[in-house]
């Protein structure tokens, strides 16, 4: 079941290659064009060879699960040729796609501006494939309608109520986030010393990835490109259901049926809370007082790019850390445990303690936007945010023993975790293998929000039961 539906998204794959592959023939960069290519290859015969076999039509859960991991482990993998070309050993190399593939813009390849136009397309197209089209809805644009493409778009995205398919509800989130990236790529344009710097940071931003053609990520370009990008982010953090929305039923409904307002009211609160601290502070000048709350918005939607230092000043790491942990909204490319899963969270702890002051026989419901909420998505959201904080404890517990300091690894780890991408200077060619894997293994968790990457790779998945 799982190797079927795996070949017969061979195409979409073959999709993350092809763009870096013509730009590499377009430079003269053969050896680099030889293994994008061949990797696109790879994809389109197994695509050629999964239409062979038509998609079973009753796929489970845990298979749509599985399958949606499997083939983010390929496109982590498939590009490792590729970056090793643009002179990267194995092991960074595959933290590079990983960071890629995973949108987080964590990197190990130190200064990458000479790199070849088509190398930062790699990067780039990676993060914006990862973004959404493989880990949003990019599953359900083969299968179309029915159970296998339903199990597979909830496995990538909720809210999925208003189209009547799957496949129906890929194509106009596919529509927006290509606009949203069209408009961003325009509005950099005449801010950027060249057109591919801001077509790379515009695939970074709507991605909410993070890589930059520049070691020193945005702190080089002019201010007014550095707000542009950040409004980018900000535009793909919330729900992408929200544009959706807007054009059938106009923003008020969009508004009230989306996490928009929760995203941008943290986001932009949280903002003013960081400038606040640093006016008591006695900080008055302005450039300051923006380049902070930059980095506040770009940790809050997980995109990772920095416009300044930000362990210079120490409330603000704590106040980003936090930012990175809730991350952006459920059905945009933001990282996280998500706005929505946090909303519910204090929504629970508010509820039990109304709860202990209400009668015994007062009936008293969970809710969300007027529906009653399952005790299921209760227990799984406490699932995800357990698994979370026992990961990143574990993850912690590794860099401390190899000499990091407590701070800079939580803000590392939670970066990774989080899939956000802003670094403390941890994140480096000279770091320790054996933390360049544990980063790896925590952006893979991350990506895949834990249970599927954990539920896919244990054994008793796929071990068949005797009836």
């Amino acid at each position: 079941m799982v190797s079927r539906a795996v070949l017969s998204h061979g195409m979409i794959l073959s999709a993350i290659f092809l763009p870096p592959t013509a730009v590499a023939l377009i430079e003269g960069e053969w050896e680099l064009a030889a293994m994008t290519g061949g990797a696109s290859a790879l994809c389109i015969g197994a695509g050629l060879a999964g239409r062979r076999l038509p998609p079973p039509h009753d796929l489970r859960a845990i298979e749509a699960v599985c399958t949606l991991v499997i083939l983010f482990l390929f496109a982590a993998i498939l590009p490792v040729p590729a970056f090793q070309v643009l002179g990267l050993g194995v092991l960074d190399a595959l933290f590079e796609s990983v960071s890629g593939i995973t949108s987080t813009g964590l990197s190990v390849a130190g200064d990458v501006y000479d790199w070849p136009v088509a190398g930062h397309l790699l990067r780039g197209w990676l993060l914006w494939c990862g973004g959404f089209a493989i880990a949003v809805a990019g599953s359900a644009l083969i299968l179309g309608p029915g159970n296998v493409a339903q199990a597979m778009g909830e496995a990538g995205i909720e809210e999925r109520d208003i189209l009547s398919s799957t496949r129906d509800q890929a194509r106009a989130l596919l529509w927006v986030y290509a606009a949203i990236s069209v408009l961003a790529v325009l509005a950099l344009w005449p801010l950027m010393p060249s057109f591919w710097e801001a077509l790379m940071i515009a695939l970074s931003a709507v991605s909410t990835g993070g890589f930059s053609p520049r070691p020193d990520s945005l702190a080089s370009y002019p201010v007014a490109a550095q707000v542009v990008t950040m409004v980018a982010c900000l535009a793909t953090s919330v729900s992408l259901l929200f544009y959706v929305y807007a054009r059938r039923y106009g923003l008020g409904p969009a508004w009230e049926k989306t996490n928009t307002g929760a995203v941008l009211g943290a986001t932009l609160g949280g903002a003013l809370v960081v400038v606040g601290l640093l006016l008591l502070d006695r900080e008055t000048n302005p450039m300051v007082l923006l380049q902070t709350a930059l980095n506040f918005i770009s940790g809050m939607t997980t995109a990772g790019f920095s416009v300044a230092p930000v362990i210079e000043y120490r409330p603000l790491v704590a106040l980003v850390l936090a930012g990175m942990f809730v991350g952006g909204g459920i059905g945009s490319t933001a990282g996280g445990i998500k706005i929505d899963r946090a909303v519910l969270l204090a929504k629970s702890v508010r509820l039990t303690l109304i709860r202990l002051r209400s009668p015994a026989r007062a009936v008293i419901h969970l809710t969300e936007r007027g529906r009653e909420i399952e005790e299921e998505r209760i227990a799984a959201i406490a699932a995800i945010l357990s698994l979370y904080v026992a990961c990143a404890f574990v993850f912690w517990l590794i860099f401390i023993a190899s000499g990091i300091d407590p701070l800079y690894a939580s803000f590392e780890i939670i970066s990774a975790q989080s899939t956000a991408g802003l670094s403390v200077g941890i994140s480096e060619p000279s770091l320790a293998p054996h933390l360049k894997l544990a980063l790896i293994a925590a952006m893979l968790l991350g990506r895949l929000e834990f249970v599927a990457l954990i539920a896919a790779l244990s054994p008793y998945t796929w071990i068949r039961k005797r009836s």
